[in-house]
């Protein structure tokens, strides 16, 4: 069954929505051509519930909710990623494939070594394509709710995000004794957070500072991973020791 997500526009009527918000409308009678009578998964707030398709017009399309149920796709784990720019089109893949493996929320950073700067005038068009490309992943990947994305930071904004976290781990490449598996095993928490370096990683005063301010360092091994690769190793180790990949 296709996945959309009930957005401000739609309007439930007791056993009975319809959906206003034209991209929704558009994807469902245009790309995806439905059919009266067709099942479709809908996400609200803090429910997720399956309609069947009794009406298409251009501007509606109209269901008779059939079930509703509580979400149950979310980890138990909140993971946020913290990710310095990358260059090109890395940060597109980035977050598409972290939204599949279940980041909680998204925050952009500028870091020193950052290849990419945002101009502020180019923020709010960037920021809407990206958010586009985190909320088709999360349809796809049947998420019970779309991550939220913030940016861009700078090193002293992400310091006032440290204490939000039961545990900020920095993926460090000067870490040679502290492995993840190891904070991991201390995690007693729900909101874990991580922060990912540029292309050319983190300068050592950055993760010092990060560190004076209650970050934790932390290796992922010897090799040296990729910005883009980084996030999703990380992600994924989290995810397996918090049980949460079933």
């Amino acid at each position: 069954m296709h996945r959309f997500f009930i957005e401000s526009e739609d309007i439930r009527t007791g056993i009975y929505l319809t959906i206003h918000n034209q991209e929704s409308v558009n994807h469902m009678s245009r790309v995806l051509r439905v059919k009266i009578g067709e099942l479709i998964e809908l996400v609200s707030l803090d429910m997720l519930l399956t309609g069947e398709i009794v009406e298409v017009q251009n501007t509606s399309v109209k269901l008779k909710i059939l079930s509703e149920k509580p979400h149950e796709n979310e980890s138990n784990v909140k993971i946020d990623l913290f990710q310095c720019l990358p260059k090109g089109q890395k940060l597109e893949l980035i977050l598409q494939k972290n939204v599949e493996l279940g980041v909680h929320d998204f925050y952009l950073v500028q870091s020193k070594r950052c290849i990419v700067d945002y101009k502020p005038k180019d923020v709010p068009k960037k920021m809407e394509r990206l958010s586009k490309i985190v909320k088709e992943a999360s349809k796809q990947s049947k998420r019970d709710r779309i991550p939220e994305l913030y940016g861009v930071l700078n090193i002293k904004d992400v310091l006032e995000k440290i204490s939000d976290y039961d545990q900020f781990l920095i993926l460090y490449e000067g870490e040679t004794s502290k492995g993840l598996k190891g904070h991991l095993k201390a995690f007693e928490g729900k909101r874990i957070a991580i922060i990912i370096g540029p292309e050319g990683g983190l300068e050592e005063s950055e993760v010092e500072l990060l560190l004076r301010n209650g970050a934790l360092s932390t290796t992922l091994g010897k090799r040296i991973l990729r910005t883009e690769t980084a996030g999703f190793v990380a992600v994924s180790c989290i995810q397996y020791e918090m049980d949460a990949l079933g």
